[in-house]
């Protein structure tokens, strides 16, 4: 399971002494942990990826605020940060590999024509979560309905 691979991680990064990686991964089980006492239950691993998935977008928002401001030291650890976690990402799809998805879910739902968007999108976004941007997702779909 996911989560145990991470609580290995920081015992990993803890004896060797890397501060950032161990800082990143702490503040993501730290954000694994309210989301587990908001639904007072053990979270699934695609729940988990969800959670390092946002972490990562965050992460990525920092670095570009970094880069604007020249910031080198708050640059290089949060591309360490976003190396590390996205490790634990599974693998991400191609483009082809997505259109592919979606194509199927058009033809398995028999949808035709913009109207469908929404369903489309609906049901193409719960196959390609977390292996797939989902701000790519709206292009191909308009392009196959088209």
């Amino acid at each position: 399971m996911l989560k145990q691979t991470l609580k290995a991680d920081i015992i990993k990064y803890m004896k060797s002494k890397d501060k950032v990686r161990l800082t990143n991964l702490r503040t993501l089980m730290a954000d694994v942990k309210y989301k587990e006492m908001d639904l007072k239950r053990e979270l699934t691993d695609d729940e988990l990826v969800v959670i390092i998935e946002k972490t990562i977008k965050q992460l990525n928002e920092t670095l570009s605020y970094a880069k604007q401001s020249n910031k080198e030291d708050i640059i290089a650890e949060t591309e360490i940060g976003i190396e590390m976690l996205s490790v634990y990402m599974p693998k991400q799809l191609t483009d082809d590999e997505a259109k592919a998805i979606i194509a199927s879910v058009i033809a398995e739902n028999g949808f035709k024509g913009k109207g469908d968007m929404g369903k489309v999108m609906k049901a193409s976004m719960l196959k390609l979560k977390g292996k797939y941007e989902g701000r790519k997702v709206n292009p191909l779909v308009n392009q196959l309905l088209a």
